[in-house]
């Protein structure tokens, strides 16, 4: 089976690659499941399910929307995804999977990633970074059936991540008209940095592209929570829960960040610009690894990052290195710098500007002086935050500011120095001997969030 949109509203791609799906026994799949999640596929063997416990086993072509506005598109038998309410999807397929607000059933991504995200005028909200292989997601409503407050129809999801784009400016149309020749792509010139994976997923889904990228995930249809709350499938629903868990700890507790952030701004007389404070709480959640920044591909999990710097490089024929950003976690198992930029905006929160005459470096400063505020409130513990992420930001993460016309103010480093303190920008897939993309709309305001070196 596979997988294309049923409509231009759906993200429709005339060339979309076929997907596929399959459906397995636990024993046909406990193997490669167990490679990705050991704990659980323990659990699932101890269970020893019938064969009526299937699973299914989708492909999707990088670029393929998953979910479009809370419904998700299955993979049908001609090789196109289709949504759950479409007349053309098997009946019995629909019976099986169709139990989750009609977006996704609970899942597992075997190989490589997807991304879940929602669309906010003309920016997107990466929520959770690359979904990597073995992580769970889907929970929320089988485990809470009757009170989810979750509303469906926010989410989106791709194969390979959204947030996706290369640093240089692609923009040049005599060059892009190359491309759009020499893969026959129908792809429009992009005008930002958000409009770059339209381009990368034509690419990708192009004929003559030259290579395959797929994100595979595990679909569990509904039988699979039938039976959660009897003794013998409490190990099964405990580890579901705890999964839950984790993965909503920030959201929790924003209740406790928002009175946090008050309190501070009472003691030291703060009245902060709303979208300097949205963006100052964001970069925080970045701090603790909550929330996802952008850092330099180094392999292909969230895309075919690799053939499409090579395309960009010698196809497109770039003047400067071939650098894609994709979506990174910072935390002290992987302290890898992240990147927020003011030129591709991922707050959760999104108060318009109080004024429209401001320059980026001055916001630059200004979120740099409000957050230096926030560090030191942290820092004094009057607020007894003690032994939460939160309190360990100012001993931890360091947070640097960079531009490219930083001669006014001294507390703002060049970005010039991006490529000589952070060497993951030299580690691309595709090797160029090609300069630093130095004009980069990215690094003209930029904040770095790293390992604090005193630690």
């Amino acid at each position: 089976m596979t997988a294309r949109h049923s409509s231009s509203k759906a993200g429709y791609m005339p060339n979309m690659k076929k997907a596929s799906l399959e459906e397995l026994s636990w024993d046909a799949i406990r193997v490669e499941f167990a490679q990705k999640n050991a704990t659980l596929a323990k659990i699932i063997d101890d269970l020893s399910p019938s064969k009526e416990y299937t699973l299914f086993k989708a492909k999707y072509p990088y670029g393929a929307e998953i979910v479009r506005g809370g419904n998700a598109n299955l993979p049908n038998e001609q090789g196109q995804c289709i949504g759950f309410h479409d007349s053309n999807l098997n009946a019995q397929l629909r019976e099986k999977l169709l139990y989750n607000k009609g977006s996704t059933p609970v899942s597992m991504v075997l190989k490589n990633s997807v991304e879940i995200f929602i669309e906010v005028g003309n920016n997107t909200i990466p929520f959770y970074g690359a979904i990597p292989p073995g992580k769970i997601f889907g929970t929320w409503k089988v485990l809470n059936p009757h009170d989810s407050h979750t509303p469906a129809f926010l989410w989106n999801m791709t194969a390979g991540a959204r947030s996706l784009f290369m640093m240089p400016k692609i923009s040049e149309k005599m060059k892009h008209n190359r491309l759009k020749r020499d893969f026959g792509i129908t792809a429009d010139t992009p005008k930002t940095l958000l409009d770059h994976w339209e381009v990368f997923s034509a690419l990708a889904n192009s004929a003559q592209f030259g290579e395959t990228w797929e994100a595979e995930i595990l679909f569990f249809p509904k039988k699979w929570f039938e039976k959660l709350d009897d003794a013998k499938w409490l190990p099964f629903k405990c580890y579901l829960l705890e999964s839950s868990w984790k993965g909503s700890e920030y959201l929790r507790n924003l209740f406790f960040w928002d009175i946090a952030f008050s309190l501070i701004q009472q003691q030291r007389g703060i009245k902060p610009n709303p979208y300097i404070a949205d963006t100052v709480k964001h970069l925080l959640g970045m701090g603790i690894g909550a929330l996802p920044g952008f850092a330099p591909s180094i392999d292909d999990t969230c895309g075919p990052i690799k053939r499409l710097e090579e395309i960009y490089s010698e196809v497109y024929q770039l003047d400067y290195a071939p650098i894609i950003m994709d979506l990174h976690n910072f935390s002290s198992q992987c302290p890898r710098p992240i990147y927020y930029s003011l030129a591709y905006p991922t707050t959760t929160e999104f108060s318009p500007k109080s004024r429209l005459d401001t320059s980026k470096i001055s916001d630059l400063y200004e979120i740099k002086s409000l957050l230096n505020k926030y560090l030191l409130g942290i820092f004094e513990d009057n607020l007894n935050l003690q032994l939460t992420p939160l309190s360990q930001i100012p001993k931890t993460v360091q947070y640097d500011f960079f531009h490219t016309d930083n001669q006014q103010y001294q507390s703002i480093n060049s970005s010039l120095l991006l490529p000589k303190e952070d060497f993951n920008f030299q580690k691309t897939p595709y090797k160029s001997n090609k300069g630093f993309p130095e004009n980069s709309s990215f690094i003209k305001g930029c904040i770095r969030i790293s390992e604090s070196s005193a630690t």
